[in-house]
């Protein structure tokens, strides 16, 4: 068996116990015996009183805190997660080492999802992302602002608000997604830009800061 190989199963192996603990707080006993949610040792557990959802229950069809690129250094860089609304695995999902995923609200994941690492996901309301969509490092989904703004009558006004992201989407590093945005099927959104709005055209690249259509009728594989 090559090196690599055997550094990977160590780490699968050495996550056992926190992945049951993870398992049996998040999801229903029948469920929670085959641990389809693998967890790397390497995760804080901030808090697990919410619940997953799973719409396929396989051993390890979810991973959390393995994985990520040659700049990530498992060692040093831990994953995060705090889970008290409800989290939805729609199928085959990653998160690669160093992410932070903190869910409130309703977090919903499709399948084929992939974090390469150290990307945070703050979810207070609702965030849902399709099929197929991968986001690189260092990018930040949040769906609130996270401290209420009032008006002088004591009226809220930045509401959290929902972010929804297609099928087949690619959110390039360094990326902000912020509450309210929409990114349609087959996007790439380039690496250090901020969404705070709708899109409505497919297969486009979206950059900059503010975000916005720099090409169309684009395509990429996964």
């Amino acid at each position: 068996m090559k090196m690599d190989k055997v550094v990977k199963l160590i780490r699968y192996m050495s996550g056992i116990p926190k992945s049951i603990y993870v398992n049996f707080r998040l999801l229903p006993f029948k469920e929670a015996i085959f641990l389809p949610i693998m967890v790397s040792r390497k995760t804080k557990l901030r808090a697990l009183s919410g619940k997953a959802h799973l719409n396929k229950i396989k051993t390890g069809i979810v991973r959390i805190g393995f994985g990520g690129t040659d700049m990530m250094d498992y060692r040093y860089d831990r994953s995060v997660l705090k889970i008290t609304g409800d989290i939805y695995f729609q199928g085959k999902t990653k998160i690669g080492i160093g992410a932070k995923i903190m869910v409130s609200g309703k977090l919903i994941l499709g399948n084929n999802f992939d974090i390469t690492g150290d990307t945070m996901i703050i979810c207070a309301k609702e965030i849902q992302i399709g099929n197929n969509t991968m986001i690189a490092w260092q990018s930040i989904l949040m769906d609130t602002d996270q401290h209420a703004i009032y008006d002088i009558n004591d009226n809220m006004i930045n509401q959290d608000k929902k972010i929804t992201i297609g099928n087949n989407v690619w959110i390039g590093a360094k990326s902000f997604i912020l509450k309210g945005s929409k990114i349609p099927n087959g996007c790439i959104v380039g690496a250090n830009t901020t969404v705070s709005k709708v899109f409505s055209q497919e297969k486009t690249i979206i950059a900059g800061s503010p975000a916005g259509v720099l090409k169309e009728n684009i395509r990429w594989n996964h």
